[in-house]
């Protein structure tokens, strides 16, 4: 079995860490980008099979690389967790593509079972207060 590889862009450290570790210790591979700029730019060279994405970054927003990402003929059908501390990024990100809108701060269990959720779709995971698209 190939290993899934996940793209964490995440601005803040402590938080890109944080879900790096967690994502590791569930057996991924995991890269990471600070904006939706190089996120843009890894993902076309990593191409993963996920990518979690907070909305609020330099240079370029989530949001936007996230309707970017929609976009690109490779990169269209790649889930994107979007994970946000403000509630209200949750209509955009569902309308631009997000598979799910997590909101910050979330329980390492809820997102856990996203990520298991997006990455084997016939799994029978319960993902209560997540949205999904």
């Amino acid at each position: 079995m190939q290993e899934s590889t996940v793209l964490v862009v995440e601005d803040d450290d402590a938080i890109r860490y944080g879900i790096e570790l967690r994502l590791r210790a569930m057996g991924y591979a995991v890269h990471s980008a600070s904006d939706g700029k190089d996120a843009i730019e890894k993902a076309e060279r990593i191409l993963p099979s996920l990518i979690c994405m907070d909305v609020r970054m330099p240079l370029v927003d989530g949001i936007t690389a996230l309707q970017w990402l929609k976009s690109h003929p490779i990169l269209r059908d790649t889930p994107v967790i979007i994970l946000s501390a403000c509630p209200t990024d949750q209509s955009a990100a569902m309308s631009a593509g997000a598979r799910y809108f997590l909101a910050k701060p979330f329980a390492s269990e809820m997102f856990e079972a996203a990520v298991k959720q997006v990455l084997n779709p016939k799994s029978k995971s319960q993902l209560e207060g997540a949205c999904t698209g």
